[in-house]
């Protein structure tokens, strides 16, 4: 066992500085992971911001409107499944992520609803709950009214992101790969093996500062010169 407190960094950063509500595809959100362990481990994502696309409507990560100080609040949505598993193969597979020493790893997502497989919408739109088809045609189909990601926020404005739970502490993580962490299907579960005792705390959390903007064509609102909304 290493000697060191077990212990990660996190750095958040956007593969744009400025978003447009005139894009269709949202930036993506990227962390940066880093172990100051000497050895690997994998950690389960589970609930965590390292499964990004999980996270954004987890509760993982939160986002402050810098021109208003104000915090935006985001989409939770509360998962229905089944017991975990560490099985290889499993519905669970995807979610074990190993670490190796003192290497960064990237995990990555649209910073949009769905991921980024949706059009963001601006903050006016999204409060009025309704799904928008691809011409952006409401339809009576209800969708929450918070934000998530860029989807929801304001033009004009300065924001920053970052993550929620500080300090952070994952409460599943094995010395190992994860090929060595999985066992075959059938085999010890996780009311056997839990995982290690000692806390894996995050320690370094540096988050990202972005602007959004209504676009060229739009103006206050997100309304186009047209008069149709982006």
């Amino acid at each position: 066992m290493a000697a060191q407190e077990p212990q990660l960094s996190v750095k958040l950063s956007l593969s744009e500085p400025t978003y447009y509500f005139t894009n269709p595809t949202p930036p993506t959100l990227s962390l940066t992971i880093e172990s100051n362990l000497d050895k690997p481990i994998t950690i389960f994502t589970w609930y965590t911001p390292f499964n990004p696309s999980l996270g954004m409507v987890q509760g993982c990560f939160s986002i402050m409107d810098l021109t208003t100080n104000t915090p935006v609040p985001q989409t939770k949505i509360q998962i229905q499944r089944a017991p975990f598993s560490r099985a290889r193969g499993s519905y669970d597979d995807h979610l074990f992520l190993t670490l190796y020493p003192h290497t960064p790893t990237v995990v990555s997502t649209g910073f949009g609803r769905g991921g980024g497989k949706f059009p963001p919408d601006p903050k006016a739109v999204v409060e009025r709950g309704r799904v928008r088809d691809e011409n952006g045609k409401e339809l009576k189909i209800r969708t929450s009214t918070s934000g998530c990601g860029v989807d929801g926020l304001e033009g004009g404005h300065r924001y920053r992101v970052d993550v929620t739970r500080s300090p952070l502490t994952i409460g599943r993580w094995w010395w190992g790969t994860k090929e060595e962490v999985m066992v075959e299907p059938g085999g010890v579960d996780w009311n056997i093996l839990p995982g290690e005792e000692i806390p894996l705390e995050v320690g370094s959390i540096e988050g990202v500062e972005f602007e959004v903007e209504w676009g060229p064509e739009a103006g206050a609102g997100g309304v186009s010169e047209g008069g149709d909304e982006n």
